[in-house]
């Protein structure tokens, strides 16, 4: 009698929620029993519209429950004694194939569900809680018995365990040794299972599905499940595939899905601005039993986190998108960029300046964007560009402190020609970077735009006479050089900037007899230079404006 009032009860308190509104967007699987006995289907249906249950299999033996891992169908087949059974699953068309026995006669089996957490099914025999591995389901291992016997069991994506007992009580079920801490009692024998997109959880029951709050046993009417205006009663429920989630959050990292569905961008930490610590990219991630590939580090993901101490990527991200880790300037050791990755793009590590060791490039590199690791004066040691870069974008490399630059001799577009420690853009002879030991063959025809700007400890400089052309800011704020500045015959053009705030220059300023012209700024703050002198027979033009603060 009990039992019953409470029945009554419960049924009075579905009718005010009859029209309630599922959030879910998942598509959900069940075994349902059709109007006429003889038939067993598969079905699916979405939450937004439980009128429309779609046939995924016809003609199936008699299945008592089932669950969805590492993509196939489990289920128990009582049709002649408790098998476990698998069937492939066709998600593009909709088709569960037929039931493979895996595990033949065991013994009698109320429920199972799979634990994404751990990998491993569920089954609840009755008095016992088991589990095992669906790559060995004959290994079966049995975590004790169930106090008041299992019903029913979900379990969501944190390894969470919930259960309804044959006495009506919903509550918390301990997988390691079956102990079940009550909630509520809950009248109801509701097939239930976890929404592993949302962490919802549902039911079904006589051919009504309901959603379950997890933390009170509290659950809410939402429809019948109907197919051409038949009524369908499921007798179990469980989730195979869902619209994947646009976003979610695993461990302290935000993920995005992309496009190919099977990879994710890392958008960054849960904590924002106040991430500390040590950062470790995984390699992959699991989210609503699926598995994605950690791809690309997306759009300013960690951009301003000062307190990260270190940082990790995997050797399955390919691209480390605009401005990733700008201003993580508490990043200190090595940087090793991983040879999956072809892309760092544009200002990827700008100003992450405690880098105390090496930058390590993987050979998968190929575009290195502007900025990428402007200002990243902390590094020592060599920095090898490899084979396959293609493009290296304008100040990328400033205000480094490298002790050498080495470019790997198979590469057909950039070299360090006669160990000159700089990068050489091999079709233009134009230097595009250098370091503090560079020297300048007689090769190079041009010096390009801050090609050395901001380098430290450089104390002299031998520009040679094959020189045309000097860039823009390409030796501005070289605090360190000292002596004379020779500027040989055959530089013509000396850009904007070129030597600014050279303060350490204390000899002679000697211009060749060929420049032409010289740039705006170009030896502004230069206020050491003891003597200039020009060798030219016609004053060069200088600046666009009232001679361009030159010399100022």
């Amino acid at each position: 009698m009990k039992k019953l009032a409470l029945f009554v009860l419960l049924l009075l308190a579905f009718a005010g929620f009859a029209n309630a509104q599922p959030s879910s967007t998942a598509n959900w699987f069940g075994y349902i029993l059709p109007p006429s006995p003889a038939e067993y289907k598969y079905v699916s249906f979405t939450m937004q519209d439980l009128e429309s249950v779609s046939v995924a299999s016809d003609a199936l033996p008699a299945v008592s429950t089932a669950t969805f891992a590492d993509g196939f169908v489990w289920s128990v087949n009582n049709n002649n004694g408790y098998n476990i059974c698998r069937s492939s699953f066709d998600a593009a068309n909709n088709i569960i194939g037929t039931p493979e026995v895996m595990v033949a006669n065991v013994s009698y089996i109320n429920d199972m569900a799979y634990n994404p957490a751990d990998g491993l099914i569920y089954i609840i025999t009755g008095e016992h809680l088991k589990s095992f591995n669906p790559a060995n389901p004959n290994n079966i291992q049995d975590h004790g018995a169930i106090e008041h016997d299992g019903f029913n069991l979900a379990i969501n994506m944190d390894g969470n365990a919930y259960m309804i007992s044959s006495w009506g009580e919903f509550g918390l079920l301990n997988l390691s040794n079956a102990q079940l801490t009550v909630i509520n009692p809950i009248d109801l024998p509701i097939k239930m299972s976890f929404d592993m997109l949302t962490g919802e959880l549902f039911g079904v029951y006589y051919g009504n599905l309901y959603q379950i709050d997890p933390n009170t046993g509290a659950y809410t009417l939402l429809g019948a499940l109907h197919d051409g205006g038949n009524g369908y009663d499921p007798t179990c429920l469980f989730m195979t595939y869902g619209s994947n989630p646009s976003e979610f959050t695993v461990s302290d990292l935000n993920y995005r899905v992309n496009d190919d569905q099977v990879s994710v961008t890392v958008t960054g930490h849960v904590d924002g601005y106040d991430a500390t610590g040590d950062l470790i990219i995984p390699e992959s991630v699991s989210y609503g039993g699926r598995d994605y590939a950690v791809t690309v580090i997306g759009n300013t993901a960690f951009m301003y986190c000062f307190y990260l101490t270190s940082l990790t990527i995997p050797n399955s991200v390919t691209t480390i998108e605009e401005g990733a880790f700008a201003y993580c300037s508490g990043f200190t050791g090595d940087l090793v960029i991983p040879n999956s990755v072809i892309t760092i793009e544009p200002s990827a590590f700008h100003t992450c300046y405690a880098f105390d060791g090496s930058l390590i490039l993987g050979t998968g590199v190929t575009n290195i964007g502007a900025w990428a690791f402007n200002s990243c004066d902390g590094f020592t040691g060599v920095l090898s560009i490899p084979s396959n870069v293609e493009s290296i974008g304008e100040d990328a490399f400033v205000y480094c402190n490298f002790d050498g630059i080495a470019v790997d001799p198979e590469n057909p577009n950039y070299d360090s020609r006669n160990d000159c420690n700089a990068i050489i853009v091999t079709n233009t002879n134009e230097l595009a970077f250098g370091c503090k030991n560079t020297l300048i063959p007689n090769t190079v025809t041009s010096i390009g735009n801050n090609a050395f700007k901001g380098i430290t400890e450089m104390t002299s400089i031998n520009i040679p006479n094959s020189v045309v052309s000097i860039g823009d800011n390409a030796f501005a704020f070289c605090f360190d050089l000292t002596g004379d500045l020779v500027i040989p015959n055959s530089v013509e053009n000396i850009g904007e900037s070129a030597f600014f705030q050279c303060e350490g220059l204390d000899g002679k300023l000697i211009l060749g007899e060929s420049v032409a012209y010289i740039g705006d700024w170009a030896f502004r703050k230069c206020s050491h230079i003891s003597e200039a002198v020009s060798l030219a027979t016609t004053p060069a033009t200088l600046g666009n404006e009232l001679g361009g603060m030159v010399f100022a």
